[in-house]
């Protein structure tokens, strides 16, 4: 009897610094045995959520592809002939798409996340340049060999993302999601193809990487006791994990004796404001 065997189709990756870097340490710089800490610790879907379309659920079922997702991000798998195991069960064309909308899990995502708030425009995630965005500029999905970190160069205006969708179900999702992810068998090029051109199966399967950097922000330090604020001379890093150390010496531009006896604690990222374009953490002490 011959078992059923599925084969990496493609791998997306999930990262975000706010939730992966110590302090001001990026992650990629910690010790291999913090790396590693940090990562088992880690979960994507802390955060995020990405879900296939109801049309792309269809499609799942219909060429036997599983989801299944990791700490790290995603992987879709696809049942492989009996014959050869580069060859998908069932032949997935080359123009076919898988979409899946993007949500929210945080709510103070954006606040800690460089990316500008999400009022007018949306996410999309492409690893190619669909007939409906033409015209419109955005980067192409990040490869994880690439190591690109996520910019405001993938963000779209919202209407072009809530026009995609032809049904009035999938309209409204679309219109209630961050952003948009779509893989196509056959990428932009070579690199970002999911499937040989042949449409057999890579070797190696693609890795694509959606990277988030975590924002920083001034920190404003409001004393109880005496009714004064100050802020810090530059932005400092938002992280969930490690200590940034703030020093009264060099952190704000005027000396202040009053200052230097305090301890200056991180902020959370519940309390955040926008001035000048400038980003401001508040912290009271």
């Amino acid at each position: 009897m011959l078992s059923t065997q599925y084969k990496k189709l493609f791998t997306l990756k999930v990262h975000h610094a706010y939730h992966l870097n110590s302090g001001a340490i990026e992650h990629e710089d910690l010790d291999e045995k913090a790396r590693q800490l940090t990562l088992r610790k880690y979960n994507w879907q802390d955060f995020l959520h990405i879900m296939p379309t109801k049309a792309t659920d269809k499609i799942l079922k219909r060429f036997q592809l599983l989801i299944k997702y990791s700490k790290e991000g995603l992987v879709v798998f696809t049942r492989v002939s009996d014959q050869n195991v580069q060859e998908s069960f069932i032949p997935l064309d080359q123009d076919l798409v898988l979409a899946f909308l993007i949500n929210y899990k945080d709510p103070y995502f954006e606040n800690y996340t460089a990316i500008n708030p999400l009022s007018e425009e949306k996410m999309l995630l492409s690893n190619f340049v669909p007939t409906h965005f033409e015209g419109i500029d955005f980067d192409l999905l990040p490869l994880e060999s690439e190591d690109r970190l996520f910019t405001d160069d993938f963000l779209v205006p919202s209407e072009s993302i809530d026009s995609y969708f032809a049904d009035p179900l999938s309209q409204r999702a679309g219109a209630q999601a961050k952003g948009l992810l779509l893989i196509r068998m056959q990428g932009e090029n070579g690199n970002l193809n999911v499937t040989n051109v042949n449409g057999t199966l890579k070797l190696n399967p693609t890795v694509f990487k959606l990277h988030f950097n975590n924002r920083s922000t001034f920190w404003t330090y409001h004393q109880i006791a005496n009714n004064t604020s100050v802020t810090t001379n530059s932005p400092k890093p938002l992280t969930k994990n490690g200590f940034v150390q703030i020093l009264s010496d060099s952190d704000f531009d005027e000396p202040n004796d009053d200052l230097s006896e305090l301890q200056f604690p991180n902020p959370s990222v519940e309390r955040i404001k926008i001035e000048a374009n400038n980003y401001y953490s508040e912290i009271y002490i």
